[in-house]
């Protein structure tokens, strides 16, 4: 589990409005076929920027919000800003990722209020995903995004994956078809303005917090010292946590701290005892039951069945 903090083609998103990217394969990656697709993707992960995952080809698995959900080609998935999600693709996947500030939508809308942000709604919300029809106006604004971003073959080291930013131009392009596709998924039900009572302050403290809680699972944070990290009450925190970012406090926790320990168990030699200790359950057998809750075994069953 990790804390994005860039884009995922890279560039810094205090200082860019938006960035995309295409994915695709070459076709010598194609031959021969696997006889069972390998999985590829990103791990569990969240981060303070929109992002808009659309399938061209293959099939893409995206796991948020506690669920699972089977994407397949001419299928659109939207993230809110602080949504924990991670993504699955298999080996012969092309898809298309458009991530963007919230700022750029509050520079541009006067209207916008910077405790409002955009979430999934209807359908959407539902399935998880939207399968846009071809030929659709809506299918032709995604072309028009994909037109003006970079094509990115696969496979490729993540590090090698570096945008540093768009002519003037381009981005006025870009930013034009994406308010555009926001429009027509607005129309359509697809997606709504929610108010989440973070104010940008507040919006900022939540992204520090969470990057502390990911980094640092060890640590012991109370919801009473979370809350004032974040400099609001104690009730606005838990209402206004678990309404950004899908979770109870205790809840994510737990989370970050079960997929550290399963990062303990596959690389390290310390015991089950002892990782417990270090991530704070308070007792083994709290672990276990967390543990099993989230992954479906116990710690040594996840051990013994992955080396």
């Amino acid at each position: 589990m990790i804390y994005q903090e860039t884009y995922q083609a890279g560039g810094d998103p205090t200082k860019m409005n938006i960035s995309g990217v295409l994915y695709t394969h070459n076709s010598s990656t194609f031959l021969p076929p696997p006889p069972v697709p390998k999985r590829n993707g990103f791990p569990s992960h969240c981060h303070s920027f929109y992002e808009v995952d659309y399938t061209i080809e293959g099939m893409s698995q995206f796991e948020f919000e506690n669920r699972v959900v089977d994407v397949v080609p001419g299928s659109l998935v939207f993230i809110s800003p602080l949504t924990m999600h991670s993504i699955k693709n298999d080996s012969r996947n092309s898809n298309f990722i458009l991530q963007f500030s919230p700022r750029l939508l509050l520079n541009t809308l006067s209207s916008m209020e910077e405790h409002c942000i955009l979430v999934p709604s209807g359908i959407l919300r539902e399935k998880g995903s939207f399968l846009i029809n071809s030929g659709t106006a809506m299918d032709n604004m995604i072309q028009e995004l994909i037109e003006n971003v970079p094509t990115i073959l696969l496979p490729v080291p993540e590090s090698e994956v570096q945008l540093a930013g768009y002519p003037c131009q381009q981005e006025i392009r870009l930013s034009a078809a994406l308010l555009s596709l926001l429009s027509a998924l607005l129309d359509s039900g697809l997606l709504r303005i929610e108010n989440t009572e973070l104010n940008t302050s507040h919006l900022a403290k939540m992204q520090m917090l969470l990057s502390r809680l990911i980094r640092h699972p060890e640590d012991k944070l109370t919801m009473e010292a979370a809350a004032a990290l974040t400099n609001m009450s104690y009730s606005n925190f838990c209402r206004s946590f678990k309404s950004t970012i899908g979770y109870s406090y205790v809840d994510f926790c737990n989370v970050v701290r079960i997929h550290r320990a399963q990062e303990l168990l596959l690389h390290s030699q310390m015991s089950v005892t002892e990782i417990s200790e270090l991530l704070n359950f308070g007792s083994i057998s709290y672990f276990n039951r967390i543990f099993k809750k989230h992954t479906g075994c116990t710690p040594l069953t996840y051990r013994s069945s992955r080396r």
